[in-house]
């Protein structure tokens, strides 16, 4: 149980880590290979946005916690206490800080999420599009998109100076 609880909370950490790092690796021209590997289970996963894909983090770990509270109803001998005890001990939370710590890392993963929101400048649909799918009049259409989003920003923002 504790060695599966600990794989699962490296999935979560490496999966938040990516989401951090993807729009770099994207551009990189190395990484290339692998993202066109990778892009089928993209899509079908979180759409090939990092937002979802925290988004879908948080709710399977919500999914995770609310399934333990029901087994610990019937199963009243499971006890994860010495499992995060660990996992505070191994980063060198004091036990007086670790509420604290826990809140903190809540409130860190709610900014991290607004800062991925802010970061989000296409509809889902248009992020979501395969790259096989990607024909010269889709492409067009994108480019066009882009342009006419450019220009509703640009008078958004000349607006709000003028007021």
């Amino acid at each position: 149980m504790v060695y599966a609880l600990s794989a699962l909370a490296i999935i979560a950490v490496l999966a938040i880590l990516y989401a951090v790092v993807r729009s770099w690796l994207k551009r990189q021209p190395w990484t290339a290979k692998f993202f066109a590997a990778i892009e089928p289970y993209e899509l079908a996963l979180f759409k090939k946005s990092e937002t979802i894909l925290v988004g879908r983090l948080l709710w399977v770990g919500g999914l995770l916690v609310t399934s333990y509270d029901f087994i610990a109803v019937f199963a009243s001998s499971l006890d994860l206490t010495p499992l995060t005890t660990r996992a505070f001990d191994a980063l060198h939370v004091p036990p007086d800080m670790r509420i604290l710590a826990l809140t903190a890392f809540i409130s860190a993963l709610g900014r991290f999420i607004n800062w991925l929101r802010q970061r989000t400048t296409k509809p889902l649909e248009v992020v979501a599009v395969a790259e096989k799918d990607m024909t010269r009049e889709v492409a067009h259409a994108l480019l066009a998109a882009e342009v006419f989003k450019d220009e509703a920003v640009t008078a958004v923002q000349q607006a709000a100076k003028a007021t």
